[in-house]
């Protein structure tokens, strides 16, 4: 039995990979609105955000960005006063194009990281047994085609590839004369594939004098993504001998990971007058953590025994708000906030993943160099804290997480048939 029980703890950090590392950065214009995007037409990054939106871009246009994720989070239990993270910042980054093939028919590609995070603390800290280090990248791939059915509504959709990779280490608390406690790393990679749908529609649009009025509605869809993790390796050291029959030198392990669907309902509304614009914007998603409900490892070693881990994460609204005021089709500033609700329930918080019901400020800028070329900058700043229990790890502890994104991105247009507004709304 005891042996079981420390087992069972030792994967309760790759939770973290299938779910809560979702990255809400792929485009910056968006980022500096809350997230909202999917009832504009940007940039080449309405690949992502709306497909059905594409066939609204003008000639073949690119869009090159990163941003840098700064984090700092804080653990405090009733033992130990306070323990930082030692994370590094991370640099997610994201590359779009769209290409106008006809007057109707648009084709697009994308690679970006969706899912992402590093997580550290140093070797001896308290929790050394739940978790010491955690790093995954994914890189999402993803053809798309889009077809204008009339001037008022637009489809498109795409093929998505999905690649990952992670490791992850921690303290197993057993011991021998010869050790205290032992250590387990595992790495893996693995792949899946899904889709990405959208429609979008300039539905109304009132003139009156100098003004104009244009209302948009976008709708998107994105699928699961069951990830196979087929060659997962598992390294045990400083393990007794009277255990090696459990904890290996080296063992292969399978598991599947599902990365959530997410279906997104927007609205925006511009208005222009003389050489100004502003834009109003609002996104509501709607995300299926529910389909992350355990997490199972299948190992090759007959006498490590397979786990099987209820998470029992539940489904999550986030409600996005955005403004951009625009002077002269140049100069633009942008403004927003968002609500964003956690799927990790009360009992089930870990130290690699303080996951936190949170509101969090955006805002950024855009310049307009020349018809060909725009740069845009956003920011991101979250400042939440969280008091919960993992049960599993009967670890306690008050979670206090501020990180700060800067982003950057480059826009290119070439072959344009028009110099219209950067974010536009037919």
């Amino acid at each position: 039995m005891k042996k079981l029980v420390i087992y069972a703890s030792l994967f309760l950090p790759l939770s973290a990979f299938a779910g809560g590392f979702q990255l809400n950065l792929q485009g910056l214009k968006a980022a500096a609105m809350g997230g909202a995007a999917t009832g504009i037409v940007s940039d080449a990054s309405t690949v992502f955000f709306n497909p059905g939106g594409m066939s609204r871009l003008d000639g073949h246009q690119f869009t090159f960005g990163f941003n840098i994720v700064d984090p700092y989070v804080s653990v405090q239990t009733p033992e130990v006063a306070n323990t930082n993270q030692t994370s590094e910042r991370g640099t997610p980054i994201h590359f779009y194009y769209s290409g106008q093939v006809t007057d109707k028919i648009h084709f697009g590609f994308l690679v970006n990281n969706q899912f992402g995070s590093r997580t550290s603390f140093d070797d001896d800290w308290q929790g050394r047994f739940i978790i010491q280090n955690i790093k995954l990248t994914t890189y999402m791939f993803q053809p798309t085609v889009s077809y204008k059915i009339h001037d008022k509504i637009s489809v498109g959709g795409g093929f998505v590839y999905a690649y990952g990779d992670f490791e992850t280490e921690k303290a197993i608390p057993i011991s021998s004369s010869t050790t205290t406690e032992g250590k387990a790393r595992l790495t893996g990679d693995g792949d899946g594939v899904g889709f990405n749908l959208g429609i979008f529609s300039n539905f109304l649009t009132f003139t009156h004098g100098a003004s104009k009025t244009n209302l948009n509605l976008g709708v998107s869809y994105r699928s699961e993504i069951a990830v196979d993790l087929s060659n997962g390796v598992a390294e045990f050291t400083n393990i007794p001998t009277s255990l090696l029959g459990t904890f290996p030198a080296k063992t292969s392990f399978v598991s599947k990971l599902t990365l959530p669907q997410v279906f997104t309902a927007g609205i925006s509304a511009k208005h222009e007058r003389g050489n100004y614009s502003i834009i109003f914007i609002y996104d509501l998603n709607w995300t299926g953590w529910s389909s992350y409900d355990t997490l199972s490892f299948n190992f090759d070693n007959a006498d490590t025994p397979d786990s099987k881990t209820t998470k029992d994460w539940k489904d999550v609204f986030t409600h996005r708000f955005g403004v951009d005021v625009t002077y002269k089709n140049k100069y633009s500033v942008r403004a927003g906030v968002y609500h964003d609700n956690s799927p990790t329930r009360d009992g089930f918080v870990s130290p690699e993943l303080p996951d936190i019901t949170q509101t969090v400020y955006t805002g950024g800028l855009g310049y307009k160099v020349n018809d060909k070329v725009s740069i845009d900058f956003s920011f991101i700043r979250q400042n939440s804290d969280r008091k919960d229990l993992l049960l599993d790890a009967n670890f306690n502890a008050h979670y206090k997480r501020k990180v700060n994104v800067y982003g950057l991105a480059l826009n290119l247009k070439l072959g344009s048939k028009s110099t219209k507004n950067d974010i536009k709304t037919e």
